[in-house]
């Protein structure tokens, strides 16, 4: 792979895969713009949307280790095709459920097959690297949540803020057509053309290394020398790929009849030295970060929403305080009271832009700073800058200095999580990688359950110590990678 270097394979992955991120993050950020939008058709509570915000993360938690172990079997490639076509299957009908209880479940069920191109989509692009290359290859196939965050409110623009795209069709019993379930529907674009241009790659070349499968595996490696420097693999590298292949089996254990035994016994070596210190201390920096990028991260657009439909004077008032006024009349909203939150409508998509602009710069300063700077510097400085916007967020009154704090407080950690999963990758063998990533993802999800969650019930309650406790968390996950071997 370095003889080989950077060529057209890889960019033709990264491209792939990076439309696989996209999918992943419409399928669970997207609920932020298509589940506020629903409340009415759906009729659902404030607590039931908190839910319907969290049913796909759910649904990536219960399933992503075994996804995982079946990754490790199967191929990259193997699960990565099938997950995709199932789940853009379960979420085009999902968005023509009638009841909250069958959105619900279809959403679940969405994010139980989202959980394959999760976490496979990167372990597959980094079997195609070399460490010299395969930070700033991850880095930029993250790049694409950024356009995932921009993809998402331009969409909606057209679909929820304007008169042009408003419609209402009856279809059957009490299903109408409307413009949110056309927007959830287009959402996964996106998959359905990585799926096409998945079919052109081949299988992971280490995967087929580790499993024994020399001739395929040594066919692979010739498709990536011939598309990067258009010459076959020469003799001598072809010597080098069958010593690698006997350095590369992997220890077969006797099997236990019992599959969950099985799964359990395959990842123990994760809890074992020398990998124990370093993966327990990512999973919990993992917690924290899925926790505020991801759990309040759904909320941004509902809340910037709600911000800019205040009718009155917003001068000196902070975020808190303009998002739960004591006045009712105050706010733009067609909610009755706070039982039912019907509101569909929104005033822009601007923020959530701004958003998503924000998360595309930010991946392009941590490729170019990852030629010059260590990498646990970065993870520290910027984890540290996110918790004082987190804690400035409460006391400032200036509108853009509150949208810059909000913008800073939600997509820092998102892009550590992304740089750490990297760092993961590097850190473990090719046998234990999707098993790896796909954990430490599961606790990120978790996070992003309890994030979404708190948000949902306390924040109208108590909204400034609901984002004080939430802005320490940033905090915490700086000090705990202040002892980590990154």
């Amino acid at each position: 792979m370095e003889q080989i270097g950077f060529g057209k394979v890889h960019c033709y992955i990264m491209l792939t895969l990076g439309l696989l991120q996209m999918l992943t993050i419409h399928e669970t950020m997207g609920m932020g713009i298509i589940a506020p939008s629903a409340v009415c058709d759906l009729r659902m509570s404030l607590v039931q949307l908190s839910t319907i915000t969290a049913a796909a993360f759910l649904g990536i938690i219960c399933s992503s280790y075994f996804w995982g172990y079946i990754t490790d079997k199967m191929g990259r490639r193997w699960i990565l095709l099938h997950t995709i076509s199932i789940s853009n299957f379960c979420s085009i009908i999902s968005m023509f459920m009638v009841s909250f209880t069958s959105f619900f479940v279809m959403r679940f069920l969405t994010g139980i097959f989202v959980a394959g191109p999760s976490f496979v989509a990167v372990t597959y692009l980094s079997e195609f690297c070399n460490k010299q290359i395969l930070a700033r290859a991850v880095t930029h196939m993250y790049m694409f949540t950024g356009f995932a965050m921009f993809y998402c409110p331009s969409w909606a623009t057209l679909f929820l803020s304007s008169s042009f795209m408003d419609f209402e069709l009856a279809l059957v019993g009490r299903l109408t057509f409307r413009p949110w379930r056309l927007l959830g529907c287009l959402f996964m674009l996106p998959g359905v053309i990585a799926l096409v241009l998945l079919l052109h790659m081949p299988e992971s070349p280490k995967f087929l290394f580790m499993i024994g499968d020399t001739k395929r595996a040594l066919a692979v490696m010739d498709w990536i020398s011939i598309k990067n420097t258009g010459l076959p693999l020469s003799a001598d590298q072809v010597e080098l790929m069958q010593k690698f292949q006997e350095s590369s089996d992997v220890r077969r254990h006797k099997r236990s009849s019992n599959l969950m035994q099985t799964m359990l016994n395959d990842a123990m070596p994760l809890f074992r030295k020398p990998y124990v210190g370093f993966y327990v201390g990512s999973c919990s920096v993992m917690f924290s970060l899925g926790l505020v990028a991801n759990g309040l991260g759904i909320w941004f657009t509902a809340m910037r929403n709600r911000s800019n439909m205040r009718l009155d004077s917003k001068a000196d008032m902070t975020f808190c305080k303009i998002l739960f006024s004591t006045r009712p009349n105050d706010i733009e909203d067609s909610e009755p009271d706070l039982i039912v939150a019907c509101n569909d409508g929104f005033i822009g998509f601007n923020d959530s832009l701004i958003l998503g602009l924000t998360y595309i710069i930010l991946y392009n300063i941590c490729w170019f700073m990852l030629f010059f700077l260590p990498r646990k510097a970065m993870f520290i400085a910027a984890l540290v800058i996110s918790s004082s916007c987190g804690f400035a967020l409460i006391f400032v009154t200036d509108r853009w200095l509150q949208l810059f704090c909000f913008v800073l407080f939600i997509s820092l950690p998102g892009v550590v999580i992304s740089l750490l999963g990297g760092a993961l990758l590097e850190f473990v063998p090719t046998y234990l990688r999707a098993k790896a990533l796909c954990i430490s993802l599961m606790w990120c999800r978790w996070g992003a359950v309890v994030g979404t969650t708190i948000v949902g019930i306390y924040v109208e309650k108590s909204c400034e110590m609901t984002i004080l406790v939430i802005a320490i968390f940033p905090m915490l996950s700086a000090s705990i990678e202040g002892f980590l071997p990154l």
